[in-house]
């Protein structure tokens, strides 16, 4: 069984097809959704949501585009929703320097306060790196001496070197993203270059739909063509590394 790790699903015209979106991921091998909150509000959501429909699971946290847009109390409120059975970690998080540069420091002190808490409550934490992968790494290093945290960079597109050092941090794991299989992505030897076993599946529907769904709004179901992509470069059968993503998975976010 396949897990999307990463796929919002609480928009207005998503939550209309929702239950035709949930089905064409059960046909396509996909039978867990992991939607990641960005702030109170989607966090609440999203917990009704799986409370709804079974194949959904949650990763409740406060983005980092959203940092100026919260109130600082809100991280609170989310920790205290962090024990429901359906939460599997703590995010999205991180560092985003793509959309706002003014706030950075404000980003990392949350960043590191949502690292904190995910290693006090043993769940992994999901890692956003638009245009910030290096600043997101050194703080996740500094955070691990104490703080020790499963980390999921998702959506990776950054360098060898970025790959290397992501990877260096203990139990930590890495996603791609549709984007990888457009013709100007340039990650063919970042994803030959990442081992298997560190690798989770993930769309982040609805935005970056692997070709030939370009244009249209990601959904879980199209997964597939982007581990046809990573199979492709990798050099190993469709089969085996859905297997061995679909493991690693369980295994990271503790699915039962």
């Amino acid at each position: 069984m396949l897990t999307d790790t990463h796929a919002h699903l609480y928009y207005p015209d998503i939550l209309d097809s929702l239950p035709e979106i949930l089905q064409r991921a059960e046909e396509a091998g996909i039978g867990r959704v992991i939607v990641p909150a960005v702030n109170l509000e989607t966090s609440l959501k999203i917990l009704d949501l799986s409370k709804e429909y079974e194949q959904i699971y949650c990763a409740l946290g406060l983005h980092p585009c959203d940092v100026s847009k919260s109130n600082p109390n809100e991280i609170n409120e989310i920790e205290k929703l962090l024990s429901h059975k359906k939460v599997v970690a703590v995010g999205e998080t991180g560092l985003d320097y793509y959309w706002d540069t003014s706030n950075i420091e404000q980003q990392k002190d949350l960043f590191r306060k949502q690292i904190r808490i995910a290693s006090k409550l043993k769940l992994p934490v999901i890692v956003h790196t638009r245009d910030s992968t290096d600043d997101a790494i050194t703080l996740m290093k500094e955070e691990y001496e104490q703080y020790p945290v499963r980390a999921h960079f998702h959506c990776f597109s950054g360098t060898l070197a970025q790959l290397s050092e992501c990877l260096s941090i203990p139990d930590s794991h890495i996603s791609f993203c549709g984007n990888i299989t457009y013709k100007k992505s340039l990650l063919d030897e970042v994803i030959s270059a990442a081992p298997i076993d560190r690798l989770l599946s993930e769309t982040d529907s609805p935005f970056l739909p692997p070709m030939p769904y370009r244009g249209k709004k990601n959904e879980p179901s199209f997964m597939i063509k982007t581990l046809e992509k990573i199979s492709n470069v990798k050099g190993i059968p469709e089969t085996e590394l859905m297997n061995v993503v679909s493991k690693n998975a369980e295994k990271f976010f503790a699915l039962q």
